[in-house]
This record gives structure tokens, C-alpha cells and sequence, in this order.
């Protein structure tokens, strides 16, 4: 019990740390900072000085996110760690390792047209330094929204793509999943209900992957069909919110968040 409690201080002295590492953050009451299971934090995030996404990090995962001189963003880069302990912890794990000092493994980069819509993204492998050219995706849009979004691989072959519709408040209601590998096919649909609150989480709807992160707001229902060949299968996932005065979620199911500092 003892050692679990000293692993819970150093997991929030991280978390300090980590805030105070970059200086000119902004904090918001409007921005989510941190997300905690129980006593353990398992989402860290931080803003730039113009309060746009810098910063991700999770058990074994970090992201960094960089913008040209409009504040449009033109990167985003990744890095892992076999041992998960950076600012955010799981329980049993040793305090090994840092995924934010690992090296970076693979990077995004980022297209747009002269309405500064999103048109392309180009994802990379970096192998012993070297980037490699492993997909990248196209976007379409209907009234100022993606449409479809369609992933290629290197030698320009349509791999798959996403169909989406949306309500009146800009959140996606379906998604129908399409591959394309001998013949074109539909191998998922995901239907989505909402509440009315604010979706803290739309800080992320620059990386240009619609829903969760596009959403106006909170998904309380989503229906999943998987399609194969002949047979269909169905999940349905209920999530549950509680909300602070701003209309911000403070918990989602078993999920604590916190904003600003």
C-alpha cells in the first residue's frame, strides 16, 4: 500500500513537471488538461500561447503538434515507449521510461487548399532515421465538412475510406467504413447519438479524423454493425456524463477531467 501511495504522489509530481517544462502554456477553463482513472492520471495534454493542442501524452504513447505562422497545423509527431511512464502511469508498471524522450517514430504532415481546408495527410515511418512514406489520406467536403476521407497507400492505391453524415450541429452521425482490397467493400457502420454539452475534445479536430474529435458534442450512444460476407454483427456502447457549469463534461463513465491547471 505504501509503494502504491508513493507511486500516486510521483505520478501528479510528473504531471507538474511536465506543465512546467514548457513556458507560455495557456491554461483555460475551457481546455481539458487531464484525464484520471480513479487516482491514476492516464491523459495529459497541454496548449500552446495561441491555447492550440501542444502536447499529448498517455501510457506509452506522446505527441508533439507544430503550426506554421498562420497557426495552421503542419505537424504532428509521435513516439512510443515499451514502458509506458511519462507524466501518466499504469498500475504495477516501474518509472522506466519516458515516452516523451523517446525518438520520434513516426510523423504526419499536413496539406491544405487556399480556404485553409484540410486536402491531404501524409503519414511516415522514420526507420534508423530515415522517413518512408507509409500511406497518406485525401479529404472531401460537402458544406465546409469532410465527406469522405480516403487513405492510399505509398504507390497511390485507394487501401480504404470513410463515408460521413452529419446532423445540424456538425456531429457525425454515421460512418460507413469501406475497404478496397480485390473488390470495394463495406465492413463497418457506426451510428451516433449526442447529448448538447461541449465535446472537450475537439482541441484534436485539426488532425482531420472525424468524430470524437470533430463533434460539436458528447457521443451518448454509438451502434456498431460489422459486416461479413453474408453475416452481421451489432455492439451497442452507452457512455454517461457529468457536466460543470460551462457545459463541459467533468466525467465520462468511469473517467475523471480536469481543466485548466
Amino acid at each position: 500500500m505504501k509503494r502504491y501511495a508513493v507511486s500516486i504522489i510521483v505520478i501528479f509530481l510528473c504531471f507538474t513537471t511536465c506543465k512546467k517544462e514548457s513556458e507560455n502554456l495557456c491554461y483555460s477553463k475551457t481546455l481539458i488538461s487531464q484525464v484520471n482513472s480513479g487516482d491514476l492520471a492516464i491523459h495529459g495534454l497541454t496548449y500552446n500561447s495561441n491555447c492550440l493542442i501542444y502536447e499529448s501524452t498517455e501510457p506509452f504513447f506522446y505527441k508533439r503538434f507544430s503550426y506554421n505562422s498562420q497557426n495552421i497545423l503542419s505537424k504532428v509527431e509521435e513516439a512510443s515507449s515499451l514502458s509506458g511512464f511519462s507524466c501518466v502511469m499504469i498500475p504495477g508498471q516501474s518509472l522506466e521510461s519516458d515516452p516523451r524522450k523517446a525518438s520520434i517514430s513516426v510523423y504526419s504532415e499536413f496539406e491544405y487548399d487556399n480556404a485553409l481546408r484540410l486536402t491531404k495527410k501524409s503519414n511516415y515511418f522514420v526507420n534508423n532515421g530515415h522517413p518512408q512514406l507509409t500511406s497518406y489520406e485525401t479529404y472531401d467536403y460537402a458544406d465546409n465538412k469532410i465527406a469522405r476521407l480516403s487513405t492510399f497507400n505509398p504507390q497511390g492505391r485507394l487501401t480504404e475510406y470513410h463515408d460521413y453524415m452529419y446532423d445540424n450541429s456538425g456531429n457525425i452521425t454515421k460512418d460507413d467504413h469501406y475497404t478496397n482490397t480485390s473488390v470495394l467493400k463495406l465492413i463497418n457502420t457506426n451510428i451516433y447519438e449526442f447529448d448538447n454539452k461541449n465535446n472537450p475534445y475537439q482541441v484534436f479536430a485539426c488532425e482531420g479524423i472525424p468524430g470524437k474529435y470533430t463533434n460539436k458534442n458528447n457521443i451518448t450512444k454509438e451502434n456498431s454493425v460489422s459486416y461479413n460476407g453474408t453475416a452481421e454483427s451489432s455492439t451497442t456502447r452507452l457512455y454517461e456524463y457529468k457536466y460543470n457549469s460551462l457545459d463541459y463534461p467533468v466525467r465520462i463513465n468511469e473517467l475523471d477531467c480536469i481543466y485548466g491547471r
